[in-house]
């Protein structure tokens, strides 16, 4: 053979070879591709189920995507009952640790007879959501047609181990955040909170807006629309100082605590939903328990409301106007709730270098 023809046949493998190559390198980044795709898809699904109207940006109803067997389903609850029980267990713990007597409230309850549900409500904390919930199930409208009839009935309902006992709960602060921001903040409406509540912030903090004349009016005047609507803002600096100057005792129910408002130390929730970290799964459970259809079902909005979700970065920003020593008076005052559901404190403490930060 001819050093000219073995030199073509070289040529001609070489070529082979790199087309061989890039064959591979395309079919390989096709596959790549394709499991990029499909982990993306799954992680749609596997994540909290976006698709229902509980979660923002999506209006589908509620469809079962993780199919669970029974066995799965058995395993789950175990699990739910589990952690439940040690939640359960530092709640008992503080109640003796302060030696607590809550009392029963019935307004602050709804009870579903027909599936054996019972839930108390916390403003600011998905209330909305839930009782929306119990109104569908129950098709009424009323939600005082939902409140247990009695006292007494109210405290064999709690005693009934058959009874499913929902609590939801979010961090302390962010709660505190989120009911200034909708109830007092938000001057694009009227609100009881602000028309009742900014007299006596301003008599603490701004007592020269009560000095009257001719030109400014009266405080009234100065601080309110026609429509009752407020005009001059308390900043949430303002609204803390007089909080903390106030008796917990008269707190609105928007910024009361946990452990009154739902007789923490009198009734053994069969759930306690954590909001800041909840997940598919455990609203999975609740929609069971409950009874409820997820497919003929859409949930309403969990966390979102008009002015956005208020979360851990917004309310640190609200924080940082807060002196280090406001923080753990705050905290103090709610310290009763943080211990129960092991609510962390320090990283509020650190909220102004945080959004110096940012």
């Amino acid at each position: 053979m001819s050093l000219k023809l073995q030199f073509i046949k070289c040529i001609f493998c070489v070529i082979l070879y790199l087309l061989t190559c890039l064959l591979f390198l395309q079919l390989k980044a096709k596959l790549n591709l394709i499991k990029h795709i499909y982990i993306e898809e799954n992680n749609k699904i596997k994540e909290i189920d976006l698709s229902s109207t509980m979660f923002p940006y999506n209006k589908k109803s509620v469809n079962s995507n993780i199919k669970l067997s029974r066995c799965d389903r058995v395993k789950l609850e175990s699990n739910y009952q589990q952690e439940n029980g040690l939640l359960l267990k530092q709640i008992s713990n503080t109640c003796v640790k302060y030696n607590l007597k809550t009392p029963l409230v019935k307004k602050h309850f709804l009870y579903n007879p027909k599936h054996k549900s019972l839930y108390c409500w916390i403003r600011k904390v998905a209330s909305t959501s839930f009782t929306t919930l119990f109104s569908n199930i129950q098709e009424h409208r009323n939600m005082n047609s939902l409140t247990p009839h009695s006292s007494k009935e109210l405290q064999h309902l709690t005693n009934d181990s058959n009874i499913f006992k929902l609590l939801v709960v979010r961090h302390p602060f962010e709660r505190l955040v989120s009911s200034y921001r909708d109830r007092i903040e938000d001057n694009t409406k009227y609100t009881d909170q602000a028309w009742i509540y900014t007299k006596k912030i301003y008599h603490f903090t701004r007592p020269n807006l009560f000095r009257s004349n001719k030109t400014t009016g009266s405080f009234f005047q100065k601080i309110f629309t026609r429509d009752k609507r407020l005009q001059i803002v308390p900043t949430f600096k303002e609204f803390i100082e007089w909080l903390l100057q106030e008796s917990p005792k008269h707190d609105d129910v928007h910024w009361d605590q946990y452990y009154t408002h739902c007789a923490l130390c009198n009734i053994n929730y069969s759930f306690i939903l954590k909001l800041d970290h909840y997940t598919f799964d455990q609203i999975n459970y609740i929609f069971s328990k409950f009874g409820i259809d997820k497919n003929n079902m859409d949930l309403p909005n969990l966390e979102q409301s008009k002015g956005g979700c208020t979360d851990f970065k917004l309310t640190c920003k609200y924080f940082q106007n807060l002196t280090h020593n406001t923080i753990l008076k705050l905290h103090e005052r709610y310290k009763i709730d943080f211990e129960m559901y092991n609510y962390d404190l320090d990283k509020y403490l650190l909220c102004k270098s945080e959004i110096t930060k940012i």
